[in-house]
């Protein structure tokens, strides 16, 4: 995919206040993060590898549309996946089994 999604926010966003409290606080929030995500995701696109923006824009298949916010957070967890070194180290204290080296 060269060209970032077209996604129906709207549509989303009205789903997701839905499901919560106060809809029309909730909707107005909820455009404005995806507004915000959509604004940092074209101007990071073309640092992201194609593998990654195929992986992550067929990952996110929901029925009530995608979200811009959940793209940007698939890229994160790709960078994370790629520098796991710098996300706060390998030994987790307390945990069992192996570790993450």
């Amino acid at each position: 995919m060269s060209a970032i999604p077209n996604y129906d926010i709207d549509k989303m966003c009205k789903y997701a206040a839905s499901i919560g409290g106060d809809q029309s606080s909730a909707t107005a929030s909820c455009l404005q993060d995806e507004k915000a995500a959509r604004e940092r995701l074209v101007k990071a696109w073309p640092t992201y590898p194609a593998p990654a923006r195929r992986e992550c824009t067929s990952d996110l298949q929901f029925n009530v549309g995608n979200s811009y916010v959940e793209l940007e957070t698939c890229f994160q967890m790709q960078d994370w996946k790629n520098h796991i070194e710098d996300i706060g180290g390998t030994h987790v204290p307390g945990a069992h089994g192996p570790q993450l080296r």
